[in-house]
């Protein structure tokens, strides 16, 4: 086989290496030498991330094959001649001050503020600029796979114009959020500037997964027909973790927060929110059913829909506006189902942003998944976020229209590929690095929602709900039936009034 097709499954090759059977390994290895030697520019990133590990087992296996690495050094790539153990030193020596940069600097309070990437953060050019790695962002890092009139052999899966990282700029914008991410700006090889979010204190190989998760959907919702004349797709972009507690994400611009536009519009009405009048209202509308008015006519009548202004103020023009309008309905119905089926929650208005440009929605912070939301202290009961905004948003008919329709195709392409799904979540649930279910304490698994407490009990309960199948159900819904079952649970004014109020169910 081509190298290129290990390729597009190297971060789950990669985190087998340190599997206990030797001849495993042996195996493993081969594939990877065989990776990296075919495509260093792109795979490199893999590998030095596990020479970066916490864990040394994993340290120790990456080390050994980046020593076989060295041996194969001025071996021909899609790239021509490149020497690999220059490039393996190099590399050690950016991702060393990458991490640096992560985790350098005291930044406290609550704003946005500017540093500098050599005073502030310590980083150091010295002998790790210019680098031959490729700029990490999709573009540059996605192989192209032959078509089915393409000689497989002889497909070239990467251009040989690959943009590499000239240098850093100093200013590095450091955000408000907690862990304080901060956002540097690469020079690539091609004269133009590229944003990388680097991340601390968070393990981002999550992300990369479900990354490659949604890149085998987009193929699919391509493939169909009538989801491709549609034009549905879940908008991606790159994460290149470089060890278990730091990465990079791709920066992508022209993005704007749920929250920030929602606070934007009310504020211009005169609108405030007063958050803990609001969560004692919620509390005492869940307390009964005749109570429930406390969030239907008290929070709810505090701030009107006013989402489907910032599409008229931001697409004045009027067929840009219904176009826009339409993305972002059919966009936010695809990644309604697909996080439904991998049980996403914690969909506040921080983790929801809008393209400027066209509408499209675009997910980030993939933490909680496979109904992970079902075990907080005020459990996520809705399947995905449909509040009265969004639907606001859609125009007159709502969720009636185009987000019904396109909820429908992508759950039933959810279906017809299933098979090739299960396959993906398998390596992903099973991932002896991630430990996806170890940071919920049992005692909260087994609230009432029982959520899956094994790998297998995770894969069993999205296998039924690609079925239809409803939790204690044993016959499955058809596709319409399903849609029609999650829009209601979605909807439901009571499993709003109980979200956690950072997640805003009255926006």
């Amino acid at each position: 086989m081509p190298a290129y097709m290990f390729y597009t499954a190297l971060p789950q090759i990669v985190a087998r290496i340190a599997h206990p059977n030797t001849d495993v390994f042996k195996m493993l290895s081969v594939i990877i030498v065989k990776v990296v030697s075919a495509h260093p520019q792109q795979a490199l990133w893999s590998l030095l991330a596990v020479c970066s590990s916490n864990q040394q087992d994993r340290k120790t296996r990456g080390a050994q094959i980046l020593q076989n690495l060295r041996a194969t050094s001025n071996k021909k790539s899609d790239a021509g001649s490149i020497d690999i153990k220059a490039m393996i030193k190099t590399g050690e020596k950016l991702c060393d001050q990458l991490l640096l940069a992560c985790n350098s600097g005291d930044f406290s309070g609550n704003r946005t503020i500017w540093a500098s990437l050599a005073k502030d953060l310590g980083f150091s050019s010295k002998g790790c600029l210019p680098n031959p790695l490729a700029v990490p962002v999709e573009r540059v890092l996605t192989a192209t796979l032959p078509t089915l009139t393409d000689n497989i052999r002889a497909h070239k899966a990467f251009s040989r114009d690959i943009v590499t990282i000239e240098s850093f700029l100093d200013e590095v914008m450091v955000l408000s959020s907690l862990q304080k991410p901060r956002k540097l700006t690469a020079l690539g090889s091609d004269g133009k500037t590229y944003g990388l979010m680097c991340k601390p204190k968070d393990d981002l190989r999550k992300d990369q997964r479900l990354m490659e998760f949604n890149s085998m959907i987009n193929r699919s919702l391509k493939w169909d027909a009538e989801s491709s004349r549609r034009q549905l797709y879940i908008k991606t972009y790159a994460v290149t973790p470089l060890n278990e507690e730091c990465g990079l994400i791709e920066w992508v611009d022209g993005l704007k927060t749920l929250r920030d536009i929602l606070l934007a519009l009310y504020k211009a009405q005169g609108i405030g929110v007063d958050y803990k009048q609001i969560e004692i209202w919620c509390d005492e509308a869940i307390k009964s059913e005749d109570r429930l008015p406390f969030f239907t006519n008290k929070v709810l009548s505090l701030f009107p829909p006013i989402f489907h202004r910032w599409f008229v103020q931001q697409f004045p023009e009027p067929s840009t506006w219904f176009v826009a309008r339409l993305r972002y309905t059919r966009s936010c119905a695809v990644m309604s189902m697909v996080g439904t089926i991998l049980g996403l929650g914690d969909r506040h208005g921080e983790n929801i942003l809008f393209e400027e440009g066209n509408g499209g929605t675009f997910h980030v912070d993939f933490n909680c998944l496979f109904d992970k939301g079902k075990t907080f202290a005020k459990p996520e009961r809705v399947p995905f976020r449909l509040t009265h905004n969004m639907i606001d948003a859609m125009g007159i008919y709502g969720y009636e229209g185009p987000f019904r329709k396109s909820s429908e195709l992508t759950l039933k392409l959810l279906r017809q590929h299933q098979e090739t799904l299960m396959t993906i979540l398998e390596s992903f649930v099973y991932d002896p690095t991630l430990d996806l279910l170890k940071k919920v304490e049992k005692k909260k698994r087994e609230g009432p929602f029982n959520v899956p407490q094994t790998a297998q009990g995770v894969l069993d309960s999205i296998q039924r709900k690609v079925k239809g199948l409803l939790p204690g159900e044993s016959v499955p819904l058809g596709v319409e039936g399903q849609v029609d079952e999650l829009i209601k649970q979605a909807t439901n004014q009571t499993y709003l009034a109980g979200m956690y109020i950072g997640w805003c169910s009255f926006f």
